[in-house]
């Protein structure tokens, strides 16, 4: 997968986000104090996805060919302490008034896991087609 295409698959993949976080926005008025949390999390995962995407090119031109396993299973472990960290600091900084931040997070989580898993993809038949 080329650059060109990951940032265009990471830009769609940000204004879905936007568009369904906004929507629900519309659909839940009590989320309103919650969109500085919802901004730092696509943030966030947007960040997540350009290291991983980077990370990802890197090793698949390793050959040691575990390395891109590896690196996957590192990823999910870092997201879900990423995860974890948006939230708890959230709770702790913020102390919010209700719960509703959680539809959006879910929502970006689901979609930005649905892009790496194809971006993943992409790179990993790079890497077999570029090692025989």
């Amino acid at each position: 997968m080329s650059p060109k295409h990951f940032f265009g698959g990471l830009a769609i993949t940000g204004a879905i986000q936007i568009c369904i976080s906004l929507l629900l926005l519309w659909c839940i008025p009590s989320m309103k104090p919650h969109v500085g949390f919802v901004i730092v999390t696509i943030l966030a995962l947007i960040i997540f996805c350009i290291t991983l995407f980077v990370a990802a090119k890197i090793l698949a031109r390793s050959s040691y060919t575990k390395l891109f396993i590896q690196m996957i299973m590192l990823a999910v472990f870092l997201k879900m302490l990423l995860c974890i960290a948006l939230i708890i600091g959230y709770q702790k900084i913020f102390i919010p008034v209700n719960d509703s931040y959680i539809w959006p997070f879910l929502v970006i989580y689901l979609t930005s896991t649905i892009f790496e898993v194809i971006f993943l993809e992409k790179v990993g038949h790079e890497k077999q087609s570029a090692h025989p």
